[in-house]
């Protein structure tokens, strides 16, 4: 996996592996440094966040654009999750950890997104 970060970030494991990352160098490290550096801030080269749309020129007046959230993405990686089953991918209570669902996803996912897309998979 090829990670950056727009700050110095230090990851340590349990294991003893200690890998930094400088602002601005791209580093590849394996998946489980990845996945610990992703959720500290750092991004996957190639996942650049998208540019917001530009505003119409038909509604000049437009100063802020909605975002819209769709939870496609994570309800297929939480749909990928329980079809592998995995236990290691989810915690005691039977929900999908963090790192999992970032993992298939390729992204960080937001507490909120996660909660409401394993809501609407638990339902469908």
């Amino acid at each position: 996996m090829k990670v950056v970060s727009d700050k110095e970030i230090r990851v340590a494991t349990l294991s003893g592996a200690v890998v930094l990352f400088f602002p601005g160098e791209d580093r590849e490290v394996s998946d489980e440094i990845g996945l610990i550096a992703l959720q500290l801030g750092a991004r996957q080269v190639g996942s650049e966040p998208k540019a917001a749309p530009p505003v119409s020129k038909e509604n000049p007046n437009v100063d802020e654009i909605e975002e819209v959230k769709s939870l496609d993405d994570v309800m297929t990686g939480i749909e990928k999750l329980c079809e592998v089953g995995d236990p290691e991918d989810f915690k005691a209570d039977g929900t999908p950890k963090a790192s999992a669902i970032n993992r298939v996803v390729g992204r960080n996912v937001s507490p909120e997104d996660r909660e409401a897309a394993w809501d609407l998979f638990i339902k469908s």
